[in-house]
């Protein structure tokens, strides 16, 4: 049940994303920079949330402990480019660390299908995901439509 519940919320993370923005927005160093401080904080919350959930099935053990590290990963990802945004780095600069999370998102998604992750850790996801909406505008362009 719980996978269904993650692949559904994840599903509509990236159905909302893809219809979120047409074309890059302007740069404004400080919003970014906000919302990246947004994602660092609710990447750390998701994380410190996974690291509570106990092995319940150990069947499971496996996929669950690969999304706790994908997501640890997420989590520092997140905050390198929270730094570099603080420290006055630009979209060019950093566009790579910004596709790195996008990147360990999927992947953490992809993991969180095949893990028994409790309901109390879904409002954290949708945290992760909201952060990340905001952010999205200023890296990624759409093609108009």
């Amino acid at each position: 049940m719980f996978r269904q519940i993650f692949a559904a919320a994840a599903a509509g993370f990236v159905i909302t994303a893809g219809a979120a923005n047409a074309e890059l927005a302007s740069w404004e160093q400080e919003r970014v920079a906000k919302y990246a401080a947004e994602l660092t904080a609710a990447t750390a919350d998701l994380r410190k949330a996974l690291d509570a959930v106990g092995i319940q099935n150990f069947a499971q053990q496996n996929a669950v402990y690969q999304v706790k590290d994908t997501v640890k990963m997420l989590d520092t990802a997140a905050g390198g480019l929270a730094e570099a945004l603080a420290k006055g780095k630009g979209h060019d600069e950093t566009l790579p660390r910004y596709k790195r999370v996008e990147s360990l998102r999927r992947d953490a998604e992809e993991e969180g299908r095949s893990a028994d992750i409790p309901d109390s850790v879904f409002e954290k996801v949708f945290s992760v995901g909201g952060a990340l909406l905001k952010l999205r505008p200023y890296y990624v362009e759409e093609p108009a439509k």
